[in-house]
C-alpha cells in the first residue's frame, strides 16, 4: 500500500510540476494578459497572488505589483484604455479588436506575433506609460512627482516652471512591467526541466519576445513623441507679460493611439537572425526605424471565421455604401454582398433652452438604411 502511494504522490506531483512550467512558460507566450487587470482592485498584496493565479500577470509582474500597489491602480487603468481606444480606432475594420476583450485567453490574432499584435503591444506599453506619468504629475503615487523642468532653455517670452508629466520614470515603469514577460527569457536549468516536462522553449519564442520588446519600446517613443508644452499666463490684469510653460501628454490616450494607427498598416515584417544576437532583420529589403512597428507572423485578411487564426469573420459585420474606405461595404465585406433592411430611428431634436432651467426637445422619426454583410 506504501508503494502504491509513493507511486501516486509522485504522478501528483509530477502533473503539478508541469503545470506550474505550463503557467511559467506561458508569461513569455501572453505578454499582454495583464489587459484582463479591468476592474480589479488593489487594497491588499494579496490581490497580486489572486491576479497571478488567474494568469493576468507573470511571476515578475507580480512581484512589481506586490512593492507599487498604488502604481497598479494605473496599470488597471491603462488596461481599460487600451482595450477602448484599440476598438474605437479600429471599429470600421475588418478587424476590429474585439479579440482584445478575451484576456487573459488570447486567439492566435494576438499571440502569434501578427500585425494586429504589434499594435497592441504598442497601445498597451504607451497606455502604461501614459497614465503613470500624468499619475505622477497629479500626485497620485508615492515612487515619482512632477517631471524636472527642461534642460534647454526657453524660447521666447516664457520660463519652465509648473508641474510637467514624468515621462522618464513612468517609462522606467512601463519597461519593468510591460517587458519582463518577453526580457527574462528562461535559463539553461529551466528549459531543462521544461524539456522534461514535455514544453518546449524554442527560436519561435525568442523571435517573438525580440518583437513584442521592439513593439512595446515603439508604443512608449509614440508617447514622447506626443509631448508639447503648456503655458500659464502672469502679469497685471492677465497681460501675460510672463508665461509658466511645461512639458505635458495629451489627456487621452486617443491622441498616441491615432499616431500608432497610421504605423499599423505599414508594419515591417522581420526575422531573427541567431547570428547577430538580439536583432531583428527585415525579411525583404527594406530599412526600419524604431519607431516602426513589426511583425514575423503574416496576418489573415479576417474576412471568414477561423479560429484557428482568431478571425470571428465579417457576417453581419454593418457596413456603409456611402463612405470610402474600410467601412464600405465592397471591402467589409469581402465582395460576398449585403443586406439591407430599412428601420426607424427615434431620436431627440429641435432642442431648445428655457430660463431657468430646462431642455425641452422634440421627437423626431426618421427611416434609416441599416446594411449588413451577408
Amino acid at each position: 500500500m506504501g508503494r502504491l502511494q509513493a507511486i501516486f504522490c509522485r504522478e501528483v506531483l509530477g502533473t503539478l510540476i508541469a503545470a506550474v512550467f505550463v503557467i511559467l512558460a506561458s508569461d513569455h507566450a501572453q505578454a499582454i494578459r495583464w489587459l484582463a487587470l479591468q476592474t480589479q482592485g488593489w487594497n491588499t498584496t494579496a490581490e497580486c497572488r489572486q491576479a497571478r493565479l488567474a494568469g493576468e500577470l507573470s511571476r515578475r509582474q507580480t512581484r512589481l505589483c506586490r512593492s507599487s500597489l498604488d502604481t497598479m491602480v494605473q496599470v488597471t487603468r491603462a488596461a481599460s484604455s487600451t482595450v477602448a481606444v484599440c476598438q474605437d480606432l479600429l471599429q470600421d475594420r475588418r478587424w476590429n479588436c474585439s479579440s482584445i476583450q478575451l484576456a487573459p485567453h488570447f486567439t492566435p490574432d494576438l499571440t502569434t506575433g501578427t500585425r494586429e499584435q504589434a499594435f497592441v503591444q504598442a497601445l498597451s506599453s504607451a497606455a502604461v506609460t501614459h497614465a503613470v506619468a500624468r499619475a505622477c504629475a497629479a500626485g497620485l503615487l508615492a515612487h515619482c512627482a512632477c517631471a524636472s523642468p527642461p534642460t534647454d532653455p526657453p524660447d521666447g517670452a516664457f520660463k519652465w516652471g509648473g508641474c510637467g508629466d514624468n515621462l522618464r520614470w513612468a517609462a522606467h515603469f512601463s519597461r519593468q512591467f510591460v517587458d519582463s514577460a518577453d526580457k527574462h527569457r528562461p535559463g539553461r536549468r529551466y528549459r531543462e526541466r521544461l524539456r522534461l516536462a514535455n514544453i518546449s522553449v524554442d527560436e519561435g519564442d525568442r523571435e517573438l519576445a525580440l518583437v513584442n520588446l521592439h513593439n512595446n519600446r515603439a508604443g512608449r517613443r509614440a508617447v514622447e513623441s506626443s509631448v508639447q508644452a503648456q503655458c500659464k499666463c502672469h502679469g497685471v490684469s492677465g497681460s501675460c507679460s510672463v508665461r509658466t510653460c511645461w512639458k505635458a501628454l495629451p489627456p487621452r490616450l486617443f491622441e498616441v493611439g491615432v499616431r500608432l494607427l497610421r504605423l499599423y498598416p505599414r508594419a515591417v515584417e522581420v526575422r531573427a537572425n541567431p547570428a547577430v544576437g538580439r536583432r531583428l532583420l527585415p525579411a525583404r529589403p527594406t530599412r526600419y526605424s524604431q519607431d516602426d512597428l513589426v511583425y514575423v507572423a503574416k496576418s489573415p485578411d479576417y474576412c471568414h471565421r477561423d479560429y484557428r487564426v482568431g478571425s470571428v469573420g465579417t457576417y453581419g459585420r454593418m457596413c456603409n455604401n456611402s463612405v470610402e474606405g474600410h467601412l464600405n461595404c465592397a471591402n467589409m465585406c469581402c465582395g460576398r454582398g449585403y443586406e439591407t433592411r430599412t428601420v426607424e430611428k427615434v431620436e431627440r431634436c429641435h432642442c431648445k433652452y428655457y430660463w431657468c432651467c430646462y431642455v425641452k426637445c422634440k421627437t423626431c422619426r426618421s427611416w434609416v438604411n441599416i446594411n449588413r454583410c451577408n
